[in-house]
């Protein structure tokens, strides 16, 4: 057969017999008003900030600050904030002694020395007329955006003294009436013997670095958590602090197999009491350790939220009728495992095991109880 013979004959013969085309379902195309909008980063979420927010920010970022061991830090801001907005303290003399000031400034520009000149007018007022007693060892400016301008000023003290001076003696006639009864003069002789290299502007990039340990951080931003260390195993011995959940249990185990409830020894050497003993102390440990994390990395409270979650969920299944102890505690931790715990910000890392935990973590509170027949 030649080749042309063959191709009519592939063409006359198809492979396949036509099939009528299934209907396609139409294509949605998602409008972009309908698509969802792109998250904001903590830096333009910081620009919408207001002001009292702004000032809220760097206050948990000055209180989280390691390298300065602060004994206080206070939020000083108002419209008589004295040149302070939030003042951090080396020593309990406070103001009297070594300290640092942070001035929070959020505009919709970046600031500029027009803006910085009055704030150091006003600190070295305030020491003149002796509202503090000494200068801060630090005075750093705050603000979302710093205008290069006055990052090159504050880089070069010489420079920032000669301008603030100049805009002085522009502005004097105004000044004079600001700063009556001879306090403008009191302030600029105070400003003549001052070491303007006290005088710095805040990194927000490097704010926010040290903000992310804080644990604000999650809620201010609405960011993921960090990760989670990795889980510790219960350690051999039963620590204090497990006493009250561990002898819950060692009751189940009393009544389930007759182990002795008097010590955990009889319980280990159960088959079966040990290895529940052993996983139920990994448990609460897990919890703990979450406990833990999230005192690092979320709000005050967050977690005790989380138990009082679990505890509204499974009280109603601890009250039920049950033949033991060793039932309702089963019971109690299926529910713990399989519940709705809301919208808890914790629940981004929790698994089973934490729900586990929680729930001894709540007997160690004598809030659940196993064996309930002297109740």
């Amino acid at each position: 057969m030649s080749t042309s013979e063959r191709s009519s004959a592939f063409h006359a013969e198809p492979l396949f017999s036509e099939l009528p085309k299934p209907s396609q379902a139409p294509v949605t195309v998602v409008s972009p008003m309908m698509a969802l909008p792109p998250t904001l980063t903590p830096k333009q979420i910081l620009v919408h900030h207001s002001a009292d927010d702004w000032e809220e920010f760097i206050y948990e970022w000055v209180v989280a600050l390691k390298e300065a061991e602060y004994v206080d830090v206070v939020r000083m801001g108002g419209s008589n904030d004295r040149g302070a907005d939030i003042a951090a303290f080396l020593t309990p003399r406070k103001t009297d002694d070594v300290w640092h000031c942070f001035q929070c400034k959020h505009y919709d520009k970046a600031i500029a020395p027009a803006t910085a000149y009055p704030e150091i007018l006003k600190i070295h007022s305030a020491v003149a007329e002796q509202q503090y007693q000494v200068l801060p060892e630090r005075y750093m400016f705050v603000a979302p955006k710093v205008g290069g301008s006055l990052i090159q000023l504050l880089a070069k003290p010489s420079a920032l003294r000669t301008g603030f001076f100049d805009w002085a003696e522009k502005n004097k006639t105004r000044l004079v009436q600001e700063y009556a009864g001879g306090a403008l003069d009191r302030a600029l002789g105070l400003a003549r013997q001052s070491e303007f290299s006290r005088f710095e502007a805040g990194n927000l990039d490097k704010i926010l670095a040290q903000h992310a340990t804080t644990p604000q951080h999650v809620k201010r931003f609405g960011v993921p958590l960090p990760d989670r260390p990795a889980s510790l195993a219960a350690p051999p011995e039963h620590a204090p602090e497990e006493a009250r959940y561990i002898q819950q249990l060692l009751d189940v185990y009393f009544e389930k197999w007759g182990c002795s409830p008097a010590s955990p020894d009889a319980a280990r050497a159960h088959p079966t009491a040990g290895r529940n003993l052993q996983r139920q102390r990994e448990a609460f440990y897990r919890a703990e350790q979450l406990r833990i994390f999230a005192r690092d990395s979320v709000p005050a409270g967050t977690f005790e939220s989380l138990q009082d979650s679990v505890y509204s969920g499974v009280a109603e299944v601890e009250e039920d009728d049950f033949d033991t102890g060793y039932t309702r505690l089963k019971a109690v931790l299926a529910a713990a495992r399989d519940m709705q715990l809301g919208t808890n910000v914790l629940l981004q890392v929790v698994d089973p095991d934490d729900r586990k935990g929680i729930c001894h973590q709540l007997a160690n509170d004598d809030r659940l109880h196993w064996v309930q027949e002297e109740l």
